[in-house]
């Protein structure tokens, strides 16, 4: 059980670096995709090699004890690292010099190499599984070890965690927004992994009862867990939208039903304003959506002439009342054209068309202003109709 909760956040990371590089490898090399990519690959290679069932056999086939947990920790130092310079270049300023590339990778590098001295030397077997620091914690050797890894992670956590504190509330789009947020979430949840671990060594050095769970692997999922949320951040623009597609079709599915008794109502009266449907885009639901917004506003304009009152849009936040005035008096300028329609036989939808536009240069600014008005945004438009349209079937239903 313990081994397949491990397997099931193993898979998760690598589903993620899996999507990441392949959305990297197109693009332009660059420092910043450079980072990136080293802080995806080494992340999802220090996964594998930290299992409970890898990182013993790496020991055994080499016959190094301590090879693997060494190997295991040094690629998640290399993770950080990569993470540390990525976050650098995408939050300094233009005009200012790019972070200490050099330093932190030399850093990284020393910090790698005096772990590996001391926890090669330091003889401990790692067939002990979650027990390996109630074990080996009163090893000088093993503890300097820990203590240097958990250093180099939390001054990472720490700057980056400022980093993107500040910047947070200038993201202006919707992914990118919460990216900084999980960001942040996964800096938080990685100083408390930081400050267990810690605590657990610095116990067991001393001979201390040991926190609860530290002869499990409840640190170990917490450390991976918050290396995923890190992860999951800047990674959300490239799995975010995907993830996102079945709530966003089911969306535009729910409003094409709403807009569906409006749409019929006056695609009734004025046939000819139905578009001829198209099999050229892959988004069916969402071009459907689209045509049937301006087939609708397509009538509401044609009908403009024929009515005393204008259905000129009103802002979401408008009151229901608002909308339902706006309903009934539709549904008397619909009775009102489908009644002039009916004592006109002869009339084609050109002669509408051409009556619309006589009608509008008759009136000038009165009623161009609306035909000529700037078009709202498709989410607000969609809005609108959608309470118009559940409006008026409310209207039917009662007559």
């Amino acid at each position: 059980m313990t081994s397949a909760l491990y397997w099931i956040e193993a898979l998760l990371v690598w589903a993620l670096a899996v999507q990441t590089v392949r959305h990297l490898s197109i693009r332009r090399r660059s420092p910043v995709v450079c980072a990136w990519l080293v802080h995806v690959m080494t992340f999802a290679l220090g996964a594998l090699v930290q299992s409970p069932d890898v990182r013993p056999l790496l020991d055994l086939w080499t016959g190094i004890h301590g090879l693997g947990r060494w190997l295991a920790f040094s690629l998640f130092l290399c993770s950080m690292a990569g993470f540390w310079m990525m976050i650098g270049y995408v939050t300094c300023r233009r005009d200012s010099h790019p972070p200490r590339v050099r330093t932190r990778l030399l850093w990284a590098a020393g910090a790698i190499a005096v772990m590996g001295v001391l926890l090669l030397s330091s003889g401990s077997r790692d067939d002990v599984g979650a027990s390996f620091l109630a074990v080996y914690g009163g090893n000088h050797l093993v503890v300097c070890f820990y203590l240097i890894f958990l250093s180099y992670i939390v001054t990472v956590l720490i700057g980056t965690l400022r980093l993107a504190w500040r910047y947070k509330n200038y993201a202006q789009q919707q992914y990118l927004r919460v990216g900084m947020y999980l960001l942040v979430a996964g800096d938080i949840c990685g100083l408390v992994y930081s400050l267990y671990l810690g605590g657990t060594v610095v116990m067991s050095y001393l001979s201390l009862p040991l926190p609860p769970g530290a002869t499990t692997y409840a640190a170990t999922y917490l450390g991976l867990g918050a290396l995923l949320l890190v992860l999951s951040g800047p990674t959300i623009s490239i799995w975010g939208p995907r993830l996102a597609t079945p709530w966003r079709a089911a969306t535009q599915q729910r409003a094409l039903r709403q807009l569906h008794p409006l749409w019929l109502a006056l695609t009734t009266a004025m046939p000819y304003v139905r578009r001829q449907p198209t099999h050229t885009l892959s988004d069916a639901v969402g071009y459907r959506l689209y045509r049937r917004v301006i087939e609708i506003r397509d009538g509401l304009l044609i009908l403009e002439p024929y009515r005393d009152l204008h259905l000129e849009q009103q802002s979401t936040a408008g009151t229901t009342v608002d909308v339902a005035t706006h309903a009934r008096s539709l549904a008397s300028v619909l009775h009102a054209f489908s009644a002039k329609e009916c004592d006109d036989d002869h009339r084609t939808a050109d002669a509408v068309e051409d009556d619309r536009s006589e009608s509008g240069q008759a009136t000038g600014d009165q009623d161009g202003a609306m035909i000529t008005r700037e078009i709202s945004p498709m989410k607000e438009e969609v809005a609108y109709l959608t309470q118009l349209s559940r409006a008026f079937a409310r209207l039917d239903v009662r007559s």
